[in-house]
């Protein structure tokens, strides 16, 4: 079971966070040059976008004691405006942890301000994801910061508000750090949750760690946080011991005693989704010197950078993904080695969880040309100045200038194919550099010529994307032209 000690440690966690006893004022921070202990946590949080944005700038000044690891703006309180989440470092104090701000809109003044501060439980935290969703079903959103520490403990902290709640009242509900697995199961909820008529329930919190008791190495010991919304916490149930199978080979012998180079070795290749029901196979492909993870269903293909390995249980290995186009798409996939030809992988999005086969010689003949995967990057390329009445796209790809109705509106946006589908699909960024909405199009281009000009069309269509393919979701919104005129010929 878990010890007594950590459970009396979340329970202390989950006090009332303390009054801030930070610089509060709206001065926008300065360049800093980092030292090598910033460095190393900027180094390993670098590229966190909608979930920790590191390009986008502060709204607050925490002081020069302080430097900024990571941000998210998000809304916190229901109101208009957005808040900002910083993860801090403190660095006049060598051993003080890692702080979580929140800073808030004045309303008299429309600058930004600390308004609350706690502490995290660790101060080297690397591969920080910093994200919110709401965990216990009230309706608020939940600040969640993931982790792992030098020592490799897998760490995770939740902070939430009850549903009429101000900013200020934000406590910490679970608090955890273990050399293990911490995976937070999503449960659906229904349309009356997602329409504000009624609550959530609440997800479970999953913690795995080996069992000390174990002859093996592989037995674990699984626990079930689950919500209190007495206690206004998560509070783990009784603990069970899971006993791993006997090992019969010793190759997965050597993977599951071996390091992270080991492990994704092991994974090397094309793995098949068992539970499939599609025409095609659904495929993951691992590629561990390219740095690559590839997603294939038979139409739609997702390829994916792969971030640092981390093992947690003899059996589970984590790693962050980032998508290849788009790279604010992004996620943390965890792979639990069950056999040689058989592991379970799980993701936030679901479409990707099950359990995989390793695709075998005889399979790789059957499947013959369909191995064969098309590439979703689409030749076509767009530039210069698109317009459609008073609207106007400018194209100078991976930059986007959008302007309609007298405002406009910059952002990234890439072009991909998605089966027989062109995708043009925009990130929208605020003033400050943080990310705003995202969207997508099914785009539809069409060129005609004469003697004098060119006429290019550009028909966009509302729409959504799933591994199945790409799902209009209303008809064409808008058509923009652009119109090359043809010099004449000397």
């Amino acid at each position: 079971m878990l010890s007594v000690l950590t459970l009396l440690l979340l329970l202390s966690n989950c006090k009332q966070s303390k009054t801030p006893q930070f610089p509060q004022n709206g001065a926008v921070l300065a360049p800093h040059m980092a030292s090598n202990e910033e460095s190393a946590h900027m180094d390993v949080t670098r590229g966190v976008n909608t979930a920790g944005n590191l390009a986008a700038i502060p709204l607050v000044n925490p002081g020069d004691s302080f430097s900024i690891l990571t941000l998210l703006d998000i809304n916190l309180d229901q109101e208009q405006l957005d808040e900002q989440v910083i993860v801090a470092l403190p660095l006049d104090t060598p051993e003080a942890p890692l702080q979580l701000m929140l800073a808030s809109a004045n309303t008299d003044n429309g600058r930004y301000d600390i308004v609350w501060t706690e502490e995290l439980i660790s101060r080297n935290l690397m591969e920080i994801i910093l994200r919110a969703d709401d965990l216990t079903g009230n309706g608020r959103n939940d600040i969640i910061i993931t982790g792992f520490t030098p020592r490799g403990e897998h760490v995770t902290e939740v902070f939430a508000v009850n549903q009429e709640g101000k900013i200020v009242d934000f406590r910490k509900i679970f608090s955890l750090s273990v050399e293990g697995n911490i995976d937070i199961l999503i449960e659906d909820r229904s349309p009356g949750y997602y329409g504000d008529l009624s609550t959530g329930i609440p997800f479970r919190i999953k913690v795995q760690t080996e069992d000390p008791a174990s002859d093996t190495g592989l037995d674990i010991i699984e626990t079930d946080w689950r919500w209190n919304q007495a206690a206004f916490a998560f509070q783990p149930g009784e603990s069970r011991t899971i006993k791993a199978d006997r090992i019969l080979e010793d190759r997965m012998e050597a993977v599951y005693l071996g390091n992270a180079t080991v492990y994704e070795d092991y994974l090397k290749g094309a793995w098949y989704l068992e539970t499939g029901t599609g025409d095609f196979f659904e495929m993951l492909f691992f590629d561990p010197v390219k740095r690559m993870i590839m997603f294939y269903d038979g139409s739609s293909q997702e390829v994916f950078i792969w971030g640092e390995s981390r093992r947690t249980t003899a059996k589970r290995l984590n790693a962050r993904i980032t998508n290849v186009v788009i790279p604010n798409i992004f996620d943390v996939v965890s792979v639990s080695a069950e056999s040689w030809d058989r592991i379970e992988v799980g993701r936030r999005r679901a479409a990707w969880n099950g359990t995989y086969r390793r695709l075998g010689p005889s399979l790789q003949t059957f499947w013959g040309v369909q191995s064969t995967l098309p590439s979703i990057i689409s030749d076509l390329s767009l530039s210069g100045v698109w317009r459609s009445g008073d609207a106007e796209i400018v194209f100078d790809l991976p930059k986007i200038s959008w302007s309609e109705n007298s405002e406009t509106r910059g952002g990234t946006a890439s072009l991909f194919n998605l089966g027989d589908s062109l995708v043009l699909q925009i990130q929208f960024m605020k003033t400050n550099g943080s990310f705003e909405e995202s969207v997508t199009w099914k785009a539809d281009y069409t060129e005609d010529q004469d003697a004098t000009r060119i006429i290019r069309s550009l028909s966009l269509t509302p729409a959504e994307l799933s591994v199945g393919g790409l799902r209009s979701t209303g008809t064409v919104w808008r058509r923009y032209e652009q119109i090359e005129v043809i010099p004449a010929s000397q």
